[in-house]
């Protein structure tokens, strides 16, 4: 039976998330494998990932681009995993208040201490 593009998306998870972490969009990543936006984004959630706003995926993209230009490991950043965390554990026990205020607190966060420098 041949694989079909779920299947694909299946057997590559590990490096799915990796760019959607790294600020590739659902779009993209749906086209790439020939699913639908629907079902990409219904199944990152599913792997517990946050859908982030086309702002959060541009503050990664330019993130990434500085790392790649500086040969940069990436940072990693306590708070930033424990929002993560924090938002993951809301949406689970569906209390949207508290995933609501890990994801401002997130953007705020990212906005102050990783904004990329203006040149």
């Amino acid at each position: 039976m041949p694989r079909t593009g779920r299947d694909h998306v299946h057997t590559d998870k590990t490096s799915v998330i990796a760019r959607y972490c790294e600020g590739a969009s659902i779009k993209a990543l749906a086209a790439e494998y020939g699913v639908s936006d629907a079902w990409m984004k219904k199944q990152l959630t599913t792997w517990g990932l946050p859908v982030r706003g086309v702002r959060d995926a541009r503050i990664l993209r330019a993130r990434a681009q500085d790392r790649v230009m500086n040969d940069q490991q990436p940072p990693t950043c306590q708070e930033c995993d424990d929002l993560v965390t924090a938002e993951r554990a809301a949406r689970t026990a569906h209390d949207h208040s508290a995933a609501t205020d890990a994801r401002v607190l997130l953007r705020r966060h990212m906005d102050t201490e990783h904004r990329p420098e203006r040149r």
